[in-house]
């Protein structure tokens, strides 16, 4: 696992988690707070030979990720939903994302890195984020057969659901 620290000069508000969904156990860090599932939403770096084995942290592989259609809006809109949510959580809780594509390598880290920078910048540091990436570090999956993506626009909410956190140059 790798981490981004984002410090404040207060406690840590938000977490953010990115995962690899066809990763044992990535189920099991799907809990409280938001998920965001990028699987059908957004371009998957991994199928250009050139950013497969590289990571959304990679400043070509995140600026790729980025580039997608309906991206930045899915950022904006998924970082206005953390923000309301620690708004309303006393001091000193966590609010949690978790947002998820089928490795943990490349969606999945550059949308959790571009949240996590939105939301700390809107506070201001006020607030410290903590961006997890749980799966950066595993192997590349194997290529599986693609179900026809359903790509998620701007005006659309359905990959963002509540439940029971730096680029390279």
């Amino acid at each position: 696992m790798e981490t981004t620290s984002l410090p404040g000069r207060g406690l840590v508000a938000a977490v953010i988690r990115s995962i690899g969904f066809r990763h044992d156990g990535a189920h099991d860090l799907v809990g409280d707070g938001l998920y965001l599932d990028l699987r059908a939403a957004l371009r998957n770096p991994a199928d250009d030979p050139q950013m497969r084995f590289r990571t959304g942290l990679d400043g070509d592989v995140y600026a790729h990720v980025l580039a997608t259609p309906g991206a930045r809006e899915v950022i904006a809109r998924t970082a206005v939903q953390l923000r309301v949510l620690v708004d309303e959580m006393p001091v000193g809780h966590l609010v949690r994302l978790t947002v998820a594509c089928q490795g943990g390598r490349h969606r999945s880290v550059a949308v959790a890195e571009a949240v996590g920078r939105r939301v700390w910048a809107a506070w201001d540091g006020a607030h410290g984020v903590d961006i997890e990436h749980h799966h950066i570090d595993h192997p590349v999956l194997g290529v599986r057969s693609h179900r026809p993506s359903r790509r998620i626009g701007p005006a659309s909410s359905d990959s963002v659901r509540s439940g029971s956190a730096s680029p390279r140059a």
